[in-house]
């Protein structure tokens, strides 16, 4: 079973911690990762911009000059699309762009995404983040001591209270999370991640609830 370091809210190792197989004891799979990273970037995309064409432009659309005797090519509207003020040719319209994913490909890449970043030393299990009051300076000092302050990383906790993410919000390079709100972008878009125990032992009992349904179907 896999291991990572324990640390302290002040960022003093304290002993080792066993990482569930399930989740951190995978071999990444590229194409899984790729899947969920780019379908997670699609639903991002809300698809509402819009141009207007010929038709939906404000003006009166009446014809520029006459019909001959001017030397010029005929025109038929002042909003054609090649006249100041005019309508957009094949402009960009409203769309869909979000992408359906399946939830066992979901999950597995999530886990895949931890396992790596677990068997390359880059996941640091914290006994408990102590922040009654926000104190950026304490979350910067726990940062410094896990040795990542200048890293890109992700802080992922059971449940973000106020007190927490307004300390560690004015941190640059660093992102909070909740456990529920995890995905397979986050864990690959920073170079470490950051967990708080009871984050940890929550998403194990999850995974663990996951796949007893599966045994039992």
């Amino acid at each position: 079973m896999p291991k990572a370091n324990l640390y302290s809210s002040a960022g003093q190792a304290s002993g080792e911690v066993e990482l569930p197989g399930a989740i951190f004891g995978l071999k990444p799979r590229e194409h899984h990762i790729w899947r969920s990273v780019t379908t997670h970037l699609a639903n991002q995309r809300l698809g509402t911009v819009k141009t207007k064409g010929k038709g939906e432009v404000s003006g009166g659309g009446k014809k520029p000059f006459k019909q001959k005797g001017t030397g010029n090519a005929r025109q038929g509207s002042n909003r054609a699309v090649q006249f100041v003020g005019g309508g957009i040719a094949h402009g960009p319209k409203p769309r869909d762009y979000s992408k359906a994913l399946p939830k066992k490909m979901k999950q597995q890449a999530l886990a895949e995404s931890l396992s790596d970043k677990a068997q390359n030393g880059n996941l640091f299990v914290i006994e408990n983040f102590k922040f009654e009051t926000p104190k950026t300076k304490q979350a910067l000092s726990l940062l410094k001591g896990l040795g990542v302050s200048e890293k890109k990383t992700l802080v992922i906790l059971e449940q973000a209270n106020e007190a927490t993410a307004k300390s560690f919000r004015n941190i640059p390079r660093v992102t909070l999370l909740s456990r529920g709100n995890l995905n397979t972008y986050e864990v690959v878009n920073h170079e470490v991640v950051v967990m708080a125990k009871d984050a940890l032992n929550q998403l194990s009992e999850v995974k663990a609830k996951a796949s007893s349904k599966k045994g039992r179907a």
